[in-house]
């Protein structure tokens, strides 16, 4: 039944899609550059610092698994372009770098990235419908096609295995990747003028709360505020900022897709989770033109 029922799910989500696509036909979109928002430092903020540390010192995190995810995180941004920063905040974000995180607690979501049925169907079998040749591109992040991807608890070391931290980093970002392409064929569908790293910020959220949830946000802006006002949200920082911030905005954009008994806790916890990735990936707002270390933003 639990299988049928995320078959379905996914079967819905890709008709939600389509019809969003094909709805919004218009000129392609204009992508602008603007100034960059994500850290080459970090985590950014003093209380994740502060985390890491105190990790480190416990040996919940010991330096090679570290360097490895951050070799591993390094490959996906040269290979896929996701920025760095928001690839490690989102691991730390979901497992708090625990690569066997849900290995012996038989929960639905498990590894770095807290991969679900759907994610490993994803990777699996659906990576043609984001890349004209998936198995190019596992070669070049991995040395070799890993799939398919398992979450085998008896060969955790395996090539191949969630667990493995090489894989689990490339397996999540290749997911991550997905939703910023998905993303970025909704604005170019639309016509919608977008910042590459603001819709990586989107992406996050997808990652967390699926992209139906994103493009559910997108209409209630354009609702309230018009085209001018969803180009602002897909190009400026603040304006970002303000509408992933906004509970109310949250709430009546996730009721479209959510069962009220879900609604309170869900959008409590995508405000969160956008709150936590800002702070640990995103620039300071006070030195967007001059990029420095966290360590000497924030002294101890």
């Amino acid at each position: 039944m639990l299988k049928m029922t995320t078959l379905l799910s996914g079967s819905l989500s890709a008709l939600f899609l389509a019809w969003y696509f094909f709805s919004n036909l218009q000129e392609p979109a204009q992508k602008t550059v603007l100034t960059p928002i994500f850290s080459a430092a970090y985590p950014v903020h003093p209380r994740f610092l502060r985390e890491i540390s105190q990790m480190r010192s416990s040996l919940t995190l010991n330096s090679e698994n570290e360097n490895l995810i951050h070799v591993s995180a390094h490959n996906a941004e040269a290979h896929l372009g996701i920025p760095q920063s928001l690839l490690w905040c989102l691991m730390f974000q979901e497992s708090r770098l625990n690569h066997l995180s849900g290995l012996a607690s038989g929960k639905l979501s498990t590894g770095l990235g807290q991969f679900s049925n759907s994610a490993f169907f994803e990777v699996n079998h659906h990576l043609k419908l984001y890349f004209d040749s998936p198995r190019t591109v596992l070669n070049a992040l991995m040395g070799l096609d890993i799939r398919p991807l398992q979450s085998n608890p008896e060969e955790v070391s395996a090539i191949n295995s969630y667990y493995f931290i090489p894989t689990g980093v490339t397996a999540t970002a290749l997911y991550l990747s997905n939703r910023w392409i998905q993303l970025t064929r909704v604005a170019q569908k639309r016509n919608l003028t977008y910042s590459p790293d603001i819709l990586w910020a989107w992406s996050a959220i997808s990652y967390n709360k699926g992209t139906r949830s994103v493009l559910a946000i997108w209409n209630q802006i354009e609702a309230k505020e018009g085209i001018p006002g969803l180009t602002q949200a897909l190009t400026r920082r603040e304006s970002f900022v303000k509408h992933t911030a906004n509970l109310e905005l949250i709430t009546k954009s996730l009721r479209s897709i959510w069962p009220n008994t879900l609604l309170p806790d869900y959008s409590q916890e995508l405000l969160t989770h956008v709150e936590n990735i800002r702070e640990c990936a995103f620039l300071p707002q006070q030195i967007l033109e001059k990029e420095r270390s966290p360590h000497e933003l924030f002294p101890s």
